[in-house]
């Protein structure tokens, strides 16, 4: 979900400083959405300008000034993260409220990274009358550790069994003849946290 941007890291005195205003001026613009905002815009404008002239302060090289112009950073950046929590109260995610804002939305996450995409295309085929095993295939997922297939008899409440694989197709042996099971699978990469296929089922032979 979309979120105001509050990564500061890479912002030098200028552009934070203009961050701030556009925090400021589009707030104040659109103050029919963000009637009471937390902290008040008044404050976070006392803090820009308190800033600001400790920058200038600072220029001199002067190690107290340098302190307060640090210590006054720290107090800006603590006003504009407040204030995002009390926009993104508002915005519930909505991407053109955060940017009505003067935020930046934050960038969806990359699959991979912090989570894992939903599997997709599973397949099940019985191989053979006889045999009691199911093969099952999922599309390959590049950034997949692990693929998780899960299995259990259809119409139960029997637990998942599961079957971890580094390969995105497997056989499932020792099924009951001529019961029909239910088939699930799911990526595993950097997360280990599932994001199940469709279920899909079939009869073992």
């Amino acid at each position: 979900m979309k979120k105001p941007t509050t990564n500061f890291n890479n912002l030098d005195a200028a552009k934070l400083i203009q961050y701030a205003e556009e925090i400021i001026a589009k707030m104040g613009e659109n103050n029919e959405i963000f009637a009471t905002p937390t902290p008040s815009l008044t404050a976070l404008e006392a803090a820009v300008l308190v800033y600001r002239n400790s920058v200038t302060e600072a220029s001199f090289n002067d190690r107290r000034a340098i302190s307060f112009r640090n210590e006054k950073r720290k107090e800006l950046e603590f006003l504009i993260n407040e204030l995002s929590k009390y926009v993104d109260t508002i915005a519930r995610g909505n991407n053109t409220i955060i940017l009505s804002a003067g935020f930046l939305p934050s960038k969806d996450p990359t699959p991979g990274d912090d989570w894992n995409p939903k599997a997709q295309q599973l397949e099940v085929e019985p191989q053979g009358l006889g045999t009691s095993r199911i093969k099952a295939k999922v599309k390959p997922w590049k950034q997949a550790r692990y693929y998780q297939f899960e299995f259990k008899k259809k119409n139960t409440e029997l637990p998942w069994q599961k079957v971890l694989s580094t390969r995105s197709v497997v056989e499932i042996p020792n099924l009951e003849t001529f019961q029909e099971y239910e088939f699930r699978v799911t990526y595993l990469g950097k997360s280990t946290e599932p994001n199940y296929s469709e279920v899909v089922s079939t009869f073992a032979l």
